[in-house]
């Protein structure tokens, strides 16, 4: 098994159409504001959902969150100063935290939630 899909809620769409996939690269293939903005992610996809929108839908199961939700992308550990610096650039700040496998970078999206950078070695992969 393995994670098909995850999401994060945000309200400015273009805000974080502009983060994921103009600083962090993900291709973004559905964007339909201001519902929602799907990215691909590996071998899933991320989804971003416009929370005012989707807990009210009747015709699905509601999707929603509200404060800052947290999402873990998975990256080469020789990558991270290259991402502290692609993402220092882009005007985010980035915090360092040290796990037993290793190390990994935070930063926020446009919306607060939080975006983790770590190799699968800090959990064992």
């Amino acid at each position: 098994m393995e994670v098909l899909e995850t999401s994060v809620y945000a309200e400015d769409l273009e805000k974080a159409r502009a983060f994921y996939e103009g600083v962090l690269g993900l291709p973004c293939f559905q964007f339909k504001p201001p519902r929602h903005a799907f990215f691909r992610a590996g071998r899933g996809v991320f989804l971003v959902f416009n929370p005012a929108l989707t807990e009210k839908e009747e015709a699905l199961p509601p999707h929603g969150a509200r404060g800052s939700v947290h999402v873990a992308f998975r990256v080469e550990e020789e990558e991270l100063p290259l991402w502290e610096a692609r993402l220092k650039a882009a005007g985010y700040p980035v915090f360092w935290a040290q796990w037993p496998g290793g190390k990994s970078l935070y930063t926020q999206d446009p919306a607060g939630n939080l975006v983790e950078l770590a190799p699968g070695k800090i959990w064992g992969l």
